[in-house]
């Protein structure tokens, strides 16, 4: 029976750890965060001193990183994941990294006798739980049949995009449409309420039309309601911005409207509401034109 290993720090692994052993997998667990890992063990999980302890003992280590760095720490700092690692076995990262990063790791990993595979989520927590994350995945084919039965009970929809790093880059060009998407649904409110119109009847009339998706359906409510402060925090947003724009000047390719975005949660930031939801880029848009949305 294959055995799987979680390494994470919140809600992710949390999830992916509960799902799992639903599915029967025996699970190793570890992260700096005892509360997630109590809930593991509670679960059924075994838990593990030391990133090293839990992929020595595993044939598939998911890795979900709050950031880069944090990832790239547990992988290759002391006691990390590529001391444990021998012949044959997979690293899964679910962690949002720049495809530079998802290459390195991949490389210690060979290096170390295993296989990477940069697996970026959409969906977080709640659709893990679920089994309805959306997993877009970088790296050997052969790793990734290998590692799909683990993958499947996850997601609702997983796709291999390409090698190493095509993963990462495919969520990076995801957070684009997201990011700037919700500008579009942040500016059409901005220009609804300047104008005087009744923006609930606006977004019932918007939802049935064209401009219907994801942003305008799960956040208009949100910024309608004055509720900044639920959701994928500023932050992370900003660190996800951050991300494509640098891979975005490594291939030479101009994202304007990203560029905004990022500048306007720049105007969010300084207000002190990084941790206020991504919807919270409404206040940058009210400020600039004088005008409070909500309806």
């Amino acid at each position: 029976m294959r055995k799987v290993g979680i390494i994470g720090s919140g809600a992710l692994a949390q999830a992916v750890c509960a799902r799992l052993l639903e599915f029967g997998e025996p699970v190793r667990i570890w992260g700096p965060d005892d509360r997630i890992v109590a809930e593991g063990v509670k679960a059924g999980a075994a838990r593990a001193s030391t990133p090293a302890e839990v992929s020595c003992s595993t044939d598939f280590t998911i890795v979900a990183a709050d950031d880069g760095a944090e990832a790239e720490a547990w992988h290759c700092g002391d006691h990390g994941v590529m001391e444990g690692l021998s012949q044959g076995q997979i690293v899964i990262d679910m962690t949002t990294m720049s495809p530079a990063l998802a290459e390195r790791l991949s490389r210690a990993c060979r290096e170390a006798g295993g296989m990477f595979l940069d697996a970026p989520v959409s969906g977080g927590a709640p659709a893990a739980r679920t089994g309805n994350l959306v997993i877009m995945v970088g790296g050997p084919a052969e790793a990734y049949d290998a590692a799909l039965p683990v993958l499947e009970p996850l997601g609702r929809v997983i796709v291999r995009i390409g090698e190493t790093g095509a993963g990462a880059t495919a969520k990076l060009c995801s957070q684009v449409m997201c990011f700037v998407n919700l500008c579009g649904v942040c500016e059409a409110f901005t220009l609804g309420a300047k104008a005087g119109i009744d923006l609930r009847k606006l977004f019932s009339a918007a939802s049935a039309g064209a401009a219907q998706s994801w942003e305008l359906e799960n956040m208009g409510p949100k910024i309608l309601s004055r509720d900044l402060a639920t959701g994928y925090p500023v932050s992370i947003s900003q660190y996800d911005l951050e991300l494509a724009l640098a891979a975005a000047r490594k291939v030479k390719a101009y994202l304007p409207a990203t560029s905004i975005v990022h500048q306007l949660y720049h105007s969010v930031e300084a207000e002190g509401l990084t941790d206020k939801g991504s919807q919270a880029l409404i206040r940058a848009l009210e400020k600039m034109s004088d005008v409070e949305v909500r309806g």
